[in-house]
C-alpha cells in the first residue's frame, strides 16, 4: 500500500488529485513495487504518457521512486538490468530455439531493445515535497 500513498502523495503536488475508482484503487495497490512502468501508472490513473512520466520522474528527484532500465532479449525475456544504460553488461545471454531445443546465444546489448522501469526505492524514508509522514 505504501506505493500508492506515495503516488498519491506526489500526484497531488502536480495537479488536482484525480478521483480514481475503486478499480483503479485496486490496479494501483497491485502493482509491483518493485517493478512498474510509466505505462502502468498512465493506464490506472487515466493521464497523458506525458504527465505519467512528469509524475514518476519528480518521485525520481525526490528520492522515492528509482529508474531502472533493463535490456530485453528478442524474445521479450529481460536479460539484465541496471540503475543506467552505461551500467548495462556490454553482452547478455539470450536463447533461441533451435532444432526443437532452447539453445544459448550471446548478444551484444547495443542491438538489443531497452525498457525503462521504476521501482520504490524503499530505502529513502522520504516523503515527497517536505510532506511529514
Amino acid at each position: 500500500m505504501r506505493l500508492l500513498e506515495t503516488l498519491f502523495q506526489i500526484i497531488s503536488k502536480l495537479a488536482p488529485m484525480p478521483k480514481l475508482s475503486e478499480k483503479e484503487v485496486e490496479m494501483l495497490a497491485r502493482l509491483d513495487p518493485d517493478k512498474f512502468y510509466i505505462e502502468n501508472v498512465r493506464s490506472i490513473l487515466g493521464v497523458s504518457h506525458a504527465v505519467a512520466k512528469k509524475i514518476c520522474e519528480t518521485a525520481v528527484r525526490q528520492g522515492v521512486f528509482e529508474r531502472r532500465i533493463e535490456v530485453l532479449c528478442p524474445d521479450g525475456a529481460v536479460a539484465a538490468t541496471a540503475d543506467t544504460e552505461a551500467n548495462l553488461p556490454e553482452t547478455v545471454r539470450c536463447w533461441h530455439e533451435e532444432d526443437g531445443h532452447l539453445e544459448p546465444e550471446v548478444l551484444p546489448t547495443k542491438n538489443l531493445e531497452k525498457s525503462v522501469f521504476y521501482r520504490l526505492n524503499e530505502g529513502s524514508g522520504s516523503v515527497p515535497y517536505g510532506q511529514t509522514a
